[in-house]
């Protein structure tokens, strides 16, 4: 199977999506205007830090508020199945929360490592995220077109405070033991609207489509981009359909993915996760809904189905 490309700035940019987005729920996203001298410096960044000892990544440890580092292991995408943690370890950067917002939940400040250790870390990875966002928010507005609402995105209370995360990975060398429960990534659906996905030339993505599980490969010009729960619908491994969404009413794919390490090597990756505002009100949109196919689930705010996912999911988050 070909994973479908779509051309960020065509004309019929929405239309290619609306395409991905019903018949897989994945996409490469190409000539998305991240050059790739800044993808590179992140990179670089990435690996300066990741190889650090335990005891120094240690000091910028995630907080209440899901920023800084996430330890080998921290994370179990698919408890039902895994035997252990995700044999990876992350760091996470998020919008800075405005004075008005932190009394909410995963608002506040990021963190980051000590600057005379790392002097390019905190501009690098920000000056990529401010990027991401923008580009995030051009790809929510072709998702709406898509889905037959143009500029339902741009109202006040939606995207003009977003829960947007940047998230490095590093996925350890250790190879994967499906049958046991061995993951670098537990199979899962992504949470909110979009992901848009960096990763570098180690292959390990797969996802689930007409009951087989499918490797996509890297693609180093491309940004691999998913459909997360709040848009679109999961399709389990015994083929049953759960309308998690809320926006698309199930039009478009919210495709369950893994990572499986089959080649024994270290993979790095970079996931940028574009959600809507914490408080915002998520229903379906009208132009999804018709007197066969009603409204399936009542709204939900995306801070509410957020939190939900992450004490599901993260050992450092439960508590």
């Amino acid at each position: 199977m070909n994973i479908p490309t779509v051309d960020c700035f065509a004309p019929d940019a929405s239309d290619q999506l609306r395409k991905a987005c019903i018949e897989v729920g994945f996409f490469y996203l190409k000539n998305h205007g991240i050059s790739k001298t800044l993808i590179d410096a992140v990179y670089t960044e990435m690996h300066h830090f990741f190889q650090q000892p335990l005891t120094e990544k240690n000091k910028v440890l995630a907080n209440e508020n899901m920023r800084g580092y996430t330890p080998m292991n921290e994370e179990t995408l698919d408890p039902a199945v895994q035997t252990q943690g995700d044999t990876k370890e992350g760091y996470y950067i998020c919008r800075e929360a405005q004075s008005d917002e932190l009394h909410l939940p995963l608002h506040g400040t990021n963190v980051f490592p000590d600057p005379t250790k790392y002097p390019t870390f905190k501009a690098t990875t920000t000056k990529y995220f401010d990027q991401m966002n923008s580009l995030g928010f051009h790809v929510a507005q072709l998702f709406a077109k898509a889905a037959g609402s143009p500029g339902t995105f741009d109202h006040p209370g939606m995207f003009d405070r977003p829960m947007a995360a940047l998230r490095l990975l590093h996925y350890n060398d250790h190879v994967s033991d499906v049958d046991n429960g061995v993951f670098g990534a537990g199979a899962h659906s992504d949470y909110g609207l979009l992901t848009l996905l960096s990763t570098d030339d180690t292959p390990g993505l797969e996802i689930y489509h007409n009951e087989s599980w499918i490797q996509v490969p890297p693609r180093s010009d491309c940004f691999i981009v998913n459909i997360g729960d709040l848009g679109g619908r999961q399709l389990f491994g015994d083929n049953t359909l759960n309308f998690v969404e809320r926006w698309t009413n199930g039009l478009f794919k919210s495709t369950r993915h893994r990572v499986v390490n089959r080649v024994g090597r270290e993979r790095y990756s970079i996931p940028f996760f574009y959600e809507p505002n914490f408080t915002c009100v998520v229903k379906c949109l009208p132009s999804c809904i018709s007197p066969e196919s009603p409204a399936k689930y009542p709204p939900i705010t995306s801070g509410e189905h957020l939190l939900s996912k992450y004490r599901e999911t993260h050992d450092s988050y439960k508590a």
